[in-house]
């Protein structure tokens, strides 16, 4: 019979000699399975794709996801409210399939800024800044794209689904993390094919030459834009040759499931961001325009809501199928909301108070966070600030706030914001 301190010897010497395994000879006598599900266990989960719909125009917070049905007369309209799958979270009748999401979906009723204007809201919630005449500031996609690690593709890191006019790009940072614009989803992207009797030898043999004539140049002038400008070029042509190219060919797509996701721009543009994460791309930005209604509010809510309803709750299936969701963030936001208020059949511009979602991505959904009064005109509880919004967004991604890029003019910035201002903070009941 061993006696009990003999045991503790025995446990002694098997935890010293494996120790010092690992330190001498850097191996472990765990077995590796057994290894890799205590890490996989342990490391927290973070999201590595994001496909981000910006309502441009200007979305009704009113008639969509802060529906206000006890206003008085002249406020609400004939916009109806229904109930979600989430006990207590409300939202337009105009989203009745999304309404059958609403455990993953976290919506945001406390959104405000100052930007009243069109182009300047944009800017300002892709940015989480006002216009500068000293800088151009990152849009989010670009950030992602610089400071999420996960996953790995040939495919770039950006994708817009939609034209570059008066988007802020990469800002500051390398031409790299800037969006490729897409601005037709059945014609994929597009000037990736070799030109009519080119081969891809002889496009190797100018892309070897331009590398070298680059390298050069680099080491005469050893400035960031340059380089920047030769990997860009280095990426594109191993895009021309990569397999992951079939993610924007929809014909694959075949059946019902395509159907659903509406036969129509955006529809079709929401089914090809789904090909696109799934084959790495980090961030996928979609734009619905038309939701400027200053005349004809309800009708054309309810038209824009219908195709935003069909593709994204279609979107959310989808991903949840696929073992997707819990890695991609699916958000939805815009530049500013409608005024409560209306004026003859529409709305107008209504930057201090608007509304956005999250789902997915492991955002703890099924519930709203902030609110406005009972008009829906000024926000009464819980302010958040597109920064805030972004850092939401950093938080769930796994972005460290301390992670911070100089901007070149003395400051440095993130996800989360820059030094020497006040920074956002991810909204603690989502994450």
């Amino acid at each position: 019979m061993h006696h009990p301190l003999n045991r503790l010897d025995e446990f002694a010497r098997r935890e010293f000699i494996t120790s010092m395994a690992k330190t001498c000879l850097g191996v472990s006598l765990v077995p590796p399975a057994m290894l890799a599900r205590a890490v996989e266990t342990s490391a927290p989960k973070f999201a590595s794709h994001v496909i981000y719909f910006t309502m441009r125009g200007g979305m009704s917070h009113i008639d969509t996801f802060d529906t206000k049905p006890d206003a008085p007369a002249g406020y609400q309209g004939s916009t109806r409210t229904i109930k979600t799958k989430a006990d207590g979270l409300q939202i337009s009748g105009f989203f009745p399939k999304l309404a059958e999401h609403g455990k993953k979906i976290a919506v945001v009723r406390s959104m405000h800024h100052t930007q009243g204007a069109h182009e300047p809201g944009t800017y300002k919630v892709l940015t989480g800044y006002e216009v500068s005449a000293t800088m151009k500031h990152p849009a989010l996609g670009a950030w992602v794209a610089r400071q999420v690690t996960q996953g790995a593709s040939t495919l770039p890191p950006y994708i817009r689904l939609a034209d570059l006019a008066g988007h802020p790009g990469a800002g500051f940072m390398d031409a790299r993390y800037a969006p490729v614009p897409v601005l037709d989803a059945s014609k994929g992207l597009e000037h990736t094919q070799l030109q009519q009797g080119d081969s891809m030898t002889n496009l190797r043999k100018r892309s070897g030459l331009a590398e070298k004539l680059n390298g050069d140049f680099l080491k005469r002038f050893p400035m960031p834009e340059v380089k920047a400008h030769s990997d860009v070029f280095a990426d594109a042509i191993k895009l021309m040759t990569s397999k992951d190219l079939d993610a924007f060919d929809l014909t694959q797509e075949k059946g019902k499931l395509a159907r659903d996701y509406g036969e129509n721009y955006f529809g079709q543009g929401v089914l090809l961001a789904r090909r696109l994460v799934e084959r790495g791309t980090k961030f996928v930005e979609i734009e619905l325009g038309g939701w400027d209604t200053h005349s004809n509010n309800f009708a054309t809510v309810e038209s824009l809501a219908k195709a935003v309803d069909d593709a994204v709750s279609t979107l959310l299936e989808d991903l949840e199928a696929r073992g997707l969701l819990e890695s991609t963030l699916v958000v939805l936001t815009t530049e500013f909301g409608r005024s409560p208020k209306i004026n003859g059949s529409g709305r107008d511009h209504h930057p201090i108070a608007f509304s956005s979602f999250i789902a997915g991505g492991g955002v703890k959904g099924g519930q709203a966070y902030g609110q406005t009064d009972e008009t829906g005109t000024r926000v009464i509880e819980n302010p958040v600030t597109v920064l805030d919004f972004h850092a939401t967004i950093g938080k769930l991604m796994g972005v460290s706030p301390q992670d911070l890029i100089p901007a070149g003019n003395g400051g440095s910035f993130n996800i989360y914001g820059g030094t020497g201002a006040k920074r956002g903070v991810p909204i603690a009941p989502f994450v």
